[in-house]
């Protein structure tokens, strides 16, 4: 490509380098990636066709252990994927499409950007051999699951999901632990995740809100977030008892409170009679939720240090809910869950009155 380049600059081709070194499409860690750039704006390639350029670019990065370092090429692709056919609703599901095709692809990259992380975060620590054993304890799942995710069934890639984000927390408190001696901006990559949860989640949603017609928006809108009261109030119970110092317990926390930050936007939204955004902000809350869920139920699998307290939760918790359901009044707590609350506290400190 060096050779190309000088011999069609010594002939004076202004634009014939460009649009050949785009036709060849080399990435952003590659010398002549600028000249890539050039090309693409000499062939004045539309808005969806750069967004398709920008995922594979950043996906092969991330191959290659550079996600982190080329965060610009992961924003620019998110600003493409916002930008695509906003006014064109046959050409934004055509792209709805594209980005459906890419899921799998979206959670190969988050599993190799959290190993990257884990990494940096190893060698950042590399003198406390202690921490050195739980980061490569870390590894070694994410290996695990980059190595079967492509044979891996939608069921067992959404527990995948849900497990990163509790090795995600587990970095992200050895980080806070020894952030003193961090000398690469741990902290700044964790945007990155951010951004391809927010890209997981707007495919997903915008595949569900595709899949009703305008008229009906409300009467969905209605419906999404009945589920997710639902959901919310198993989640919040099952909370209650979970052990209190484990890292499981703070990561489906967490998921709860953007779950319900994500709620009250769209609340917010129907009230204002913005009903698709409110619509796709509840599917994306009840998508966080979930993750809430699955990692409460496969915690004692996920976490070996708090194997017995989550053995011991989870076998109390299947027995409260089947007691709950034979007296007749599990329904009534989904639905009006605020006062049957303490009643299920209650519970909780009888079965477990040493839980954490």
């Amino acid at each position: 490509m060096a050779v190309i380049t000088i011999i069609a600059v010594s002939a004076g081709v202004t634009t014939a380098v460009p649009v050949a070194v785009d036709a060849i499409d080399v990435d952003p860690d590659h010398p002549l990636y600028g000249l890539e750039r050039l090309g693409e704006r000499i062939r004045r390639i539309n808005t969806e066709d750069q967004m398709r350029e920008r995922w594979g670019e950043y996906a092969r990065l991330a191959e290659r252990g550079k996600g982190l370092e080329y965060k610009r090429i992961l924003e620019e692709f998110v600003t493409r994927m916002h930008e695509v056919a906003p006014g064109d609703v046959e050409a934004r599901k055509e792209a709805v499409r594209w980005m459906q095709e890419q899921m799998p692809g979206i959670g190969l990259v988050q599993l190799r950007l959290c190993r990257e992380l884990a990494e940096r975060l190893k060698e950042d620590l590399a003198d406390l051999p202690e921490v050195q054993g739980e980061v490569e304890d870390e590894i070694g799942e994410i290996e695990n699951y980059v190595r079967g995710w492509q044979a891996a069934s939608p069921e067992l890639r959404e527990n995948i999901r849900a497990h990163l984000r509790l090795i995600m927390g587990r970095l992200e408190n050895i980080a806070e632990r020894h952030r003193a001696r961090i000398r690469k901006p741990f902290f700044a990559y964790l945007d990155i995740d951010n951004m391809l949860v927010d890209v997981d989640i707007k495919v997903n949603v915008e595949a569900k809100v595709n899949t009703i017609r305008p008229p009906n928006w409300a009467a969905g809108f209605e419906n999404a977030l009945g589920e997710f009261e639902i959901l919310l109030s198993e989640v919040e119970m099952m909370l209650e008892g979970a052990p209190e110092n484990a890292p499981g317990r703070r990561a489906a926390e967490r998921l709860v409170e953007v779950a319900i930050e994500l709620r009250d936007k769209a609340a917010a939204a129907y009230e204002d009679n913005n009903t698709q955004n409110a619509l796709g902000l509840i599917h994306a809350a009840r998508m966080h939720l979930l993750n809430a869920k699955i990692i409460l139920e496969r915690a004692s699998e996920w976490e070996p240090k708090f194997k017995e307290e989550w053995t011991q939760w989870k076998h109390q918790w299947e027995n409260m809910k089947h007691e709950l359901m034979e007296e007749g009044i599990w329904e009534n707590i989904l639905q009006h869950r605020e006062q049957f609350m303490e009643n299920i506290r209650q519970r909780w400190r009888e079965r477990m009155p040493r839980r954490g």
